[in-house]
Formats: structure tokens, C-alpha cells, sequence
């Protein structure tokens, strides 16, 4: 254990300190860990990431915390990542009680430390190294294990739990996209954010935060010269993705088919059902939830061949910016391609190579074919 020396410093105002530091946003965690005493947990906000090589954590608890003393004495914790909607279970553990885990689903990690089932993410480390910095020990600890799955994160602005301060603007970036998506702006046109604030009519860190959600979509990127630009697509750019998927998905039905475990196939089959409830009569019933199934059935269907390697390339794909990009712009679209899933799923759980593989062929030239007609209607571009 190390405690560093502080310099003398003028006393500041704690409860200006606490004010000024609220309007930083921070996700929200539960930290969690077990001795022979039982299972401790803590809301903490003062996580983060240390490195990435070797992967590392860093956790600030409150020294005086009963869950503080644990970790210690444990050697290990892990950090829950809590997603929107969790706000009860922040304040369940950030308030004193006997029992924090009372109704929470709890799952053993690979460390025997206790994990939240419905946490958004689920990191387990152990402590290398102590730090005692005045009312606080700041634990690094090396990453043994992680998982994660689709949601988006509580965090914790200005004393309240919620999302950032600027994603109460989303129904701004909502309309920015409908635009690009539209072709309301050329290909490789720069977005002026004063100009984008003008055309939108609101204030300027509402057109910025829009940018930066269409950045992170993939419609524009930032250019170091010229600033942010609207990235072109066309049917060239959506064949190649869509081959590229279709060619990772026969290598792992070639791998797969006919030996899959009963709880997989089960898993699949939901991940399908979730899907199909979102395109019904040739249309999408909510295209942002639709794409998010979706992506999750095909990231389900190459995770059977539990290949890191696959998974990666599968990951790598942008799948969910093309798809965007050629099926965004519109509600209307075809039940052939929740046909064509449904013949994948039901070839893997038969056991059936031949069917499997069929369904992903069908489906990869249905998109192509899609994106033709969509490009076709918008003048040949998005």
C-alpha cells in the first residue's frame, strides 16, 4: 500500500467543490465483492479504465464503507455497470441495509465474486495495488474476466441519476439523422455547426451533440481540415459488408450445424422471436429496436462457434451503420427477410446444413437487392 503526500494547498469550500464536480457525468456502478462474512456492494461512481495492456480498473470507495474493508480484505471486486432503468438498484445499494442484495439475481463470476445479472456490463479484477488518498483508497485492480451486453447507461449528472445533461437533446440528433438519411445534404458536404444549429433551430451544444452521435453512427466522420463531413454510401460499400457477413456466417453453420448445445439453440431462437416482433406487414414497427435485434441474432448465430477470431471480424463489419445507411430511410421494407432468418434458425435447430446455409444466402442477396431499390428511389446515393 502506498499513501501519497499532499501538498499544502489553500482549504477550498466542499460544498463548491461538490457543486462544480456535479456537472461532471459519470457512469454508475455497483461495486461488488464476497468474504467469508457474505456478499458486500456500494453505488460508486469513480470508476474507470486504467489501461488497456495490461487491461486495469481503477475503483475509488469511500475508505470508512463496509464494502471498502472487503475489497480489501477479499483481494478481488468486481464492477457492474448499471444501464438505464436501474436507477432503484443505485439507490438500493447506496443506502445503508442489512441485506443490499434483497430481490437482485445475482450470478457467481469467475472470481466466486457476486455479479449482478441484470447489470448493463459485469468487469472482475483483483487488487494489485492500495491507495490512500484522504477520505478514500483507490483500488487498481487487473481485469480477469468481462462481459457486456446491448443498453445504453445510467449516469449520474448534477445529483440525479439519468442520462447526460445533452442527451436530452435527442430528439434533435433524431432529426439531424432523418435528414442525412434523406439526403437533405450531399454526399461528402461539411456540417457547419453553427450552421446545423440554424437549420435545426436550437442552440449550439445540441447540434453538437448531434454531430457526435451521427459520428458515432458512422453518417459522418470528422476530418482533421475540414471538420464533419457526410460520408457517402453506396451499393458498392453495402455488397461488400453484406458479403463479408455472409461468408463469416456459412464458415461458422459449416462449423456449428448439428452440435449445438439445446441452451444455445433456445438462446438463438429468442434472439430470432425478439426480431421478427419488429418488422410486421413489411414494415418496421421501430426501426432503431429492429436494428438492434437484428444485429444481435447475427452476432448470436457467429458466437456458436464460441471463435474469438469470428466474432471479432463479425464486430469489425460496421453492420449497424450500413444497415442504417440503406434501410433507415424509410419504415417500409419486406417480410422475407424475417422468412429468410426464420430459415436459418429453424435449419440450425433441425440440424439441417443445407437449409441453414440457404436462409443466409437468401437473406445476403435480399439486402443487396434492398439497398438497390432504396439507392434507385434517392438518386443513386445516400
Amino acid at each position: 500500500m502506498t499513501t501519497p503526500e499532499t501538498a499544502g494547498a489553500p482549504a477550498f469550500d466542499a460544498r463548491t467543490f461538490r457543486h462544480v464536480v456535479g456537472h461532471l457525468p459519470s457512469g454508475v456502478t455497483l461495486v461488488t465483492t464476497r468474504t467469508p462474512d457474505g456478499d458486500h456492494g456500494m453505488t460508486a461512481s469513480s470508476v474507470t479504465s486504467l489501461s488497456l495492456d495490461p487491461p486495469m480498473m481503477l475503483a475509488c470507495l469511500n475508505r470508512s464503507s463496509s464494502t471498502s474493508m472487503a475489497v480489501s480484505a477479499a483481494g478481488a471486486y468486481a464492477v457492474n455497470v448499471l444501464g438505464q432503468g436501474h436507477e432503484h438498484l443505485a439507490q438500493q445499494f447506496a443506502a445503508p441495509s442489512r441485506d443490499k442484495f434483497a430481490g437482485v439475481r445475482v450470478t457467481e463470476g469467475v472470481l466466486g465474486l457476486p455479479l449482478l445479472a441484470d447489470a448493463l456490463a459485469r468487469i472482475e479484477c483483483t487488487v494489485v495495488e492500495e491507495v490512500h488518498a484522504a477520505t478514500h483508497t483507490i483500488f487498481l485492480g487487473r481485469v480477469v474476466d468481462a462481459k457486456a451486453d446491448e443498453g445504453s447507461p445510467l449516469t449520474y449528472f448534477r445529483g440525479g441519476f439519468g442520462r447526460f445533461e445533452f442527451a436530452r437533446d435527442d430528439a434533435v440528433y433524431q432529426r439531424a439523422r432523418q435528414q442525412v438519411l434523406e439526403r437533405m445534404y450531399a454526399a461528402d458536404a461539411v456540417l457547419q455547426l453553427d450552421d446545423l444549429a440554424y437549420q435545426l433551430e436550437v442552440e449550439r451544444p445540441a447540434a453538437f451533440y448531434a454531430l457526435t452521435r451521427l459520428t458515432a453512427d458512422g453518417l459522418v466522420r470528422r476530418d482533421p481540415d475540414r471538420g464533419y463531413v457526410v460520408v457517402p454510401f453506396d451499393s458498392r460499400t453495402s455488397d461488400e459488408t453484406f458479403d463479408a457477413r455472409c461468408a463469416i456466417e456459412l464458415g461458422v453453420l459449416d462449423m456449428v450445424v448439428g452440435r449445438v448445445p439445446p441452451d444455445e439453440l433456445t438462446e438463438l431462437s429468442s434472439r430470432f422471436a425478439t426480431m421478427a416482433a419488429l418488422l410486421v406487414g413489411d414494415r418496421f414497427v421501430d426501426f432503431d429496436r429492429y436494428l438492434d435485434a437484428n444485429y444481435a441474432f447475427h452476432e448470436g448465430l457467429v458466437s456458436l462457434a464460441h471463435n474469438q477470431s469470428l466474432t471479432a471480424a463479425f464486430g469489425r463489419l460496421s453492420i449497424k451503420t450500413v444497415m442504417t445507411r440503406s434501410f433507415g430511410v424509410t419504415p417500409v421494407t419486406s417480410q422475407d427477410f424475417i422468412d429468410a432468418q426464420r430459415q436459418i434458425t429453424e435449419g440450425v435447430g433441425r440440424g439441417d446444413l443445407a437449409t441453414a446455409r440457404g436462409g443466409v444466402l437468401r437473406y445476403t442477396e435480399l439486402a443487396k437487392q434492398r439497398v438497390r431499390q432504396i439507392l434507385a428511389q434517392t438518386g443513386g446515393r445516400l
